[in-house]
């Protein structure tokens, strides 16, 4: 059989080169690529990227203002996301669906040309050894330590809901569709219904959060204002929820506090109808110590709007080491990739080869380790997870502490100025407008806000509609709103060509605004506006 080699990073006619191979599969099923799990078992010193099969193609940065005001580096993110239709919209629903930055487009269309110009040659020759790549640029950018350990913890897929089908499915096949799974309410919906489709409508075990203890969490107060301190006390109130679930299901009597060993507890990182920023370590200390549960989290809003450490937060079973066993994130969100890209990260052997040892799609790779199994699902477009290592240069390029540390600082100052148009004289500090200091400390307890701005999400909150809009959260009055008043303020938001959700919680109507790099005050300016005027 004769192999070609091609030597080529242009669009240019290849150089090939005519030898004879004596060499037999190294890849999953008849690929003619490397073995990827071997390529990942490979450290920095000896690993060799793969050479991109044309153009790299310049990538501007944006410069950082030296003014510390802001939104003062809005207008210098503004080109990396040259697409958005500004002069339409006012878009403040990242947190929804995303939005791919213009290096990520750029990068996927070209792997996208790629495949069209020779479909064999992407896939037989380029993909899977591309799709490693990826993955270890993934890890460079959520591990700072323990990387070689971190390679052999990670698997990409398409998006987080395929992946929890592997680990909620998993899980019932390996524990048995008698085990159980507990979740809290204000977890993602399509989790819970996975729950229920798997392990049945009796052993998925809905933890009551939104009414009875949410609440508690507004009520969180602060002397010293430190985020640590809210945390703290924002997981005694998740820990009670928990507790109580558990307590009543040992009094009904069919359970034991042994009989729930190796249950499955789910966790949303950031809760997406609340933008809540949950203490999943803390949760899954306990859980795991306490009761001997498996803890999964749904990290889908986590990447680049937290600064995660994989090696901290995944526990590889070890006795006494601290951590969650699953951890899933999407791409598309906050890290801004094309749509189709996301990670499941397991440093437990003994779970990879257990509740995870078959994916939601099985293919050639179920066999062949823990990457392999998870990487190739069939014939489609992978272009979102191969443009990876371009974005995380990107990222890395913007010095992203900083821009997390701006972007949380646009959010509290957009949040100030829905306040002040919305809810005058309140939180103001005794002045005019609203104050920030008195917002951080009292807009929760005011109910301006969910919660404390310091236990929502760094880039995503929830922030109560006009008085004349929002309703009351008091059971028995009859303005407390419902979903469908949600959906029509939000579809009068649409009509004035701002994009932003209403979320019906407790009966009150709050906007979840997000806030990215690219956001100015201007698009909060509108929806103040906006909203005074709906009918």
């Amino acid at each position: 059989m004769i192999r070609c080699k091609l030597l080529h990073r242009s669009p240019m006619p290849c150089r090939i080169i005519r030898t004879l191979s004596t060499d037999g599969y190294k890849s999953i099923g008849s690929f003619h690529s490397d073995n990827v799990e071997q390529l990942m078992r490979l450290s920095d010193e000896d690993y060799i990227a793969p050479e991109l099969p044309f153009e790299k193609g310049s990538v501007k940065i944006p410069t950082r203002s030296p003014v510390a005001a802001p939104f003062a580096n809005s207008g210098r993110f503004s080109d990396s996301y040259s697409h958005l239709d500004r002069s339409q919209w006012s878009f403040l629903n990242h947190g929804a669906f995303g939005l791919a930055t213009d290096v990520g487009l750029s990068r996927a269309h070209s792997w996208r040309m790629c495949l069209e110009s020779q479909p064999l040659r992407y896939f037989d020759r380029y993909l899977l050894n591309h799709l490693a790549h990826s993955a270890r640029s993934l890890v460079d950018f959520v591990a700072t330590e323990n990387k070689d350990k971190m390679r052999e913890s990670i698997a990409l897929m398409s998006n987080v809901t395929g992946g929890m089908n592997a680990v909620i499915g998993g899980h019932a096949r390996f524990h048995g569709n008698s085990s159980k799974v507990f979740s809290f309410d204000i977890n993602y919906g399509s989790n819970k219904k996975m729950c229920q489709t798997y392990h049945g409508q009796e052993n998925a075990i809905e933890i009551p959060f939104e009414e009875d203890f949410l609440p508690l969490l507004r009520k969180i107060q602060s002397s010293s204002n430190e985020d640590n301190d809210y945390h703290l006390q924002a997981t005694d109130v998740f820990l009670s929820a928990f507790d109580s679930t558990i307590q009543n299901l040992i009094r009904g009597g069919k359970h034991s506090k042994s009989s729930l060993a190796g249950s499955l507890l789910l966790l949303d990182h950031i809760t997406s109808n609340t933008a809540i920023h949950t203490p999943i370590m803390s949760l899954a200390k306990y859980a795991k110590e306490e009761y001997g549960m498996i803890v999964a989290v749904d990290g889908a809003h986590s990447l680049l709007s937290l600064p995660l450490e994989m090696s901290n937060i995944l526990s590889d079973g070890s006795d006494g080491q601290e951590g969650v066993d699953i951890y899933l994130t999407n791409c598309h969100k906050w890290f801004s990739s094309p749509r189709g890209a996301a990670a499941l990260f397991c440093s437990n052997t003994t779970i990879q080869d257990s509740i995870l040892r078959q994916p939601a799609v099985v293919s050639h790779g179920v066999n062949d380790g823990f990457l392999s199994r998870f990487l190739w699902d069939g014939c489609r477009d992978y272009s979102a997870e191969l443009s990876l290592p371009a974005i995380t240069d990107f990222w890395n390029a913007t010095a992203i502490s900083v821009v997390r540390k701006d972007t949380k600082q646009n959010l509290k100052e957009g949040i100030r100025i829905l306040i002040q148009h919305w809810h005058p004289g309140v939180c103001s500090g005794g002045g005019d407008n609203a104050d920030m200091a008195s917002i951080e400390q009292n807009s929760a307890e005011a109910g301006l806000t969910l919660v404390p701005l310091q236990l929502h999400a760094p880039m995503m909150a929830l922030v109560r509609l006009p008085d004349h809009l929002s309703g009351s959260a008091v059971a028995n009055k009859s303005d407390r709103k419902t979903s469908t008043d949600a959906k029509r303020v939000q579809d009068y938001f649409y009509s004035c060509r701002v994009e932003v959700p209403v979320k019906c919680v407790r009966g009150v109507l709050y906007c979840r605004v997000s806030c990215h790099v690219y956001n100015r005050a201007e698009d909060f300016e509108t929806l103040a506006r906006v909203a005074l005027n709906v009918p």
